[in-house]
């Protein structure tokens, strides 16, 4: 059973402290045991006696973390531990995880009442369309029901109500791209992200993936190689990516828009990459890069949140116009009939 995302940062936090410390991981794991069980946290008093049963064995940490951590942390560790540079990795990821988290409730938040709107919309159309309007209908011949009215009852004593439901459904997940849904090795995703899909996944892994390729080259590893590492360790939705961005490095190719051209990064994230400092290296191309990208992510979420309460408003204003206007003109032509 995985811990809540709070909880593994948490535990990866305080992990990347002791090691600060000068503690080596098995006793990293061995003090995180201690306080796990004087406090008792039954889960992280569990995850600390697996990873100290796994790292006596000689395991590696990362593969250890996988029954209990999210895939993109897991992948962190073990690239972090495969190339020494555990603690520096996970406070970098620590810093753009607090972006992530800000962003991601700065996106969400406006968004729930639209969207609970939006359910009660649905709610009450299907209610009066089936409920109340067909017993209306009857007072008065079909030739002589108000328009509105008429195309009420078509859209609830149809298929158009759930193919509406189901339009809704398919603008958010292509705009959001849920991670067990979406992945890229699947080739109608990467064809859907090539014509700009699941833009918030791609923006979050995009800035994950410069983030970590730059703390890899700091720390003296290659670029290839850092791929390489980030390839087996990382989660498979992500393959394609880095096995596109390797081959054009076998084939010799140098400039990192085109590299990274594998359609995970934004056009304006490969435009950057191309206007790199002919004198810069690859880090400090990258780490300039990286930087935009996280402030490209959250200005790329404050716009598809207003286009998405756009979406949602005037999908409301629609039903209640068919709902409302369909009940009230049905009542006046009746009211009508009944004093002719």
């Amino acid at each position: 059973m995985r811990l809540s995302r709070q909880r593994q940062l948490a535990f990866l936090e305080d992990f990347a402290l002791a090691l600060g410390d000068g503690l080596s991981p098995l006793q990293c794991c061995q003090d995180l045991l201690v306080n796990a069980r004087r406090l008792h946290l039954r889960q992280e008093e569990l995850i600390a006696s697996h990873l100290i049963r796994q790292l006596s064995h000689g395991r590696a940490l990362g593969p250890s973390l996988q029954q209990w951590f999210a895939e993109d942390l897991v992948m962190l560790v073990a690239v972090g531990e495969h190339s020494g540079i555990l603690e520096k990795l996970l406070q970098q990821h620590r810093r753009f995880e607090v972006e992530r988290q800000i962003a991601w409730r700065e996106f969400w938040k406006p968004l729930l009442y639209p969207i609970a709107m939006m359910a009660l919309a649905f709610i009450a159309s299907l209610f009066i369309g089936r409920g109340v309007m067909p017993k209306l209908a009857k007072s008065i011949p079909e030739s002589e029901w108000p328009e509105l009215s008429y195309w009420l009852l078509i859209l609830t004593h149809s298929v158009w109500l759930p193919l509406l439901i189901l339009l809704v459904i398919m603008v958010f997940v292509l705009v959001w791209g849920p991670p067990g849904v979406i992945n890229f090795n699947w080739r109608w995703s990467r064809w859907l992200a090539d014509y700009g899909a699941f833009m918030i996944q791609r923006y979050f892994h995009a800035v994950l993936l410069l983030q970590t390729v730059t703390v890899l080259l700091q720390s003296g590893t290659n670029l290839d190689r850092s791929l390489a590492a980030m390839q087996r360790y990382g989660s498979n939705e992500l393959g394609s990516h880095f096995s596109f961005m390797r081959q054009r490095l076998a084939e010799g190719e140098r400039r990192l828009e085109q590299i990274f051209a594998s359609g995970l990064l934004s056009s304006r994230m490969l435009f950057r990459l191309g206007n790199g400092s002919r004198n810069a290296t690859e880090h400090g191309t990258l780490l300039r890069v990286a930087g935009y990208a996280s402030q490209d992510a959250l200005q790329a979420l404050a716009r598809l949140r207003t286009a998405l309460q756009t979406f949602c408003y005037g999908l409301i204003f629609a039903l209640l116009v068919i709902v409302l206007g369909g009940m009230g003109s049905m009542l006046m032509a009746i009211t009508q009939q009944s004093i002719v």
